[in-house]
């Protein structure tokens, strides 16, 4: 729950842009390249931040590197409520977009090390789901802000996670598996033993020393480690898969409300479909997560992939014709259910001393695709196409990682330890399936 506070509050920093762009777009008189300049700003920070945060979680830990991101991206956050010009809120949200970026991976990562092996893709979903979770918030901030204080007041709200950054770093523990992997090991003990207490029942006496594994560290550098022989294939495709469900996720969902707006829908009618569009995305992202459990990973992103190309379609034909709510609600589900599937596969794929490089990285890459969407569809509506051309062009990365998934991401991980997948740590075989 802790980490999950904090993905809302960095999901509300993040969507709060989208639910703004109209009110900047009029009062900078923007053209639709700048209008999708503007998520992109975000977005360009976040890649930054998301390649920093894995090299530095990997070597001074998960809960120190999270809390100085929170308070960093709230922090940055609040100085747009004073900009007026096109290239300050840039580098304001640049800034602040750092911070941003390197809360998801970390998140992911610090959750995945505490999570029960028969659950492990509910509780990675899950937690993106709190940041989706965050983007309904920033919706219905957006919808009682920007009416009655303006689209400024929504961006010194977003200073206030600051406050929760401070209280992060006195109650969160730090990765047991990552205090292993540093020879940390009775503080790792001490932590397990405060988790075994707080069980309905829990182990009598505690665990000791002798029942904590400490793994082997991979060799090489945790960047050369990704791209060796070991991990090249499974690596290359969890990139393009991530690139491609962030382009089109981050895409689509920052460019609705002003698409609605422009399209003759009201304010109120235009937050309202894209606060549904991500409330549906919300349990689009927990289905996910059952569904890797379930189905396997694998499968489930096969499921999704196809489900996500059938809602756009959908939209692209239907949806400005008079069924938008259906529309909105079938398009939120189904691109997140695709863009949370590939979460679980890109934890289990590396090992402890590298998980959180390897995690940061996919995020980067991802985030390349999220930042040139927003701008490439302003592109496209510049050049005189409708939005509707727009999604009929969604349906191509859509089919390429599907492709993807099939070609290079071979290992079914289902139900199988994360110590048993890459020779990492273990306390007991008991706490595996708790």
């Amino acid at each position: 729950m802790l980490v999950g506070l904090a993905m809302v509050f960095d999901g509300f920093d993040y969507m709060i842009v989208s639910f703004t762009m109209p009110q900047i777009t009029e009062e900078m008189q923007l053209g639709f390249i700048a209008t999708g300049s503007l998520a992109s700003f975000s977005l360009l920070g976040m890649l930054v931040g998301g390649f920093l945060s894995g090299y530095l979680a990997d070597r001074y830990g998960r809960k120190h590197v999270m809390n100085a991101s929170i308070m960093l991206y709230a922090l940055l956050t609040v100085p747009v409520f004073f900009v007026t010009t096109y290239d300050a809120f840039a580098v304001c949200r640049i800034m602040s977009g750092i911070g941003i970026g390197a809360v998801i991976p970390l998140s992911v990562t610090l959750v995945s090390e505490f999570a029960p092996t028969r659950h492990r893709g509910a509780y990675i979903t899950a937690t993106k789901t709190f940041m989706m979770a965050g983007w309904v918030l920033a919706g219905l901030t957006a919808m009682f802000v920007v009416p009655n204080f303006g689209w400024r007041m929504c961006y010194l709200v977003g200073g206030f996670p600051f406050l929760y950054g401070v209280l992060m770093h006195f109650v969160m523990p730090e990765s047991v598996q990552w205090l292993l992997s540093k020879g940390r090991t009775q503080e790792a003990l001490g932590i397990v033993n405060a988790i075994n207490a707080s069980l309905d029942a829990p182990k009598e006496g505690g665990y000791t020393v002798d029942e904590i594994e400490v793994p082997n560290a991979e060799g090489g550098g945790q960047l050369r480690a990704l791209v060796s022989k070991k991990y090249l294939k499974t690596t290359v495709g969890i990139w393009l898969v991530a690139f491609t469900t962030c382009a089109l996720s981050y895409g689509l969902t920052n460019w609705m409300p002003t698409v609605l707006l422009q399209s003759g829908y009201s304010v109120g009618a235009s937050y309202g479909y894209t606060t549904l569009m991500n409330l549906l995305g919300c349990a689009g992202a927990v289905v996910a997560g059952l569904a890797a459990d379930r189905l396997g990973r694998i499968r489930s992103a096969y499921m999704a992939f196809l489900l996500a190309g059938l809602a756009v379609a959908f939209t692209a034909v239907f949806g400005f014709g008079g069924l938008m709510i259906p529309a909105c609600a079938l398009m939120g589900f189904a691109i997140n259910y695709a863009y949370m599937s590939p979460a679980p596969i890109t934890i289990e794929a590396y090992p402890t001393e590298i998980r959180a490089t390897g995690q940061a990285c996919v995020t980067t890459v991802a985030r390349i695709g999220g930042f040139i969407t927003p701008m490439a569809i302003g592109g496209a509506l510049e050049s005189g196409s409708t939005f509707s051309t727009v999604l009929v062009g969604v349906l191509v990365p859509l089919c390429l990682a599907a492709l993807f998934t099939k070609l290079l991401i071979k290992t079914e991980t289902k139900g199988v330890a994360l110590e048993d997948l890459c020779g990492d740590t273990t306390v007991s075989n008991r706490t595996a399936n708790e």
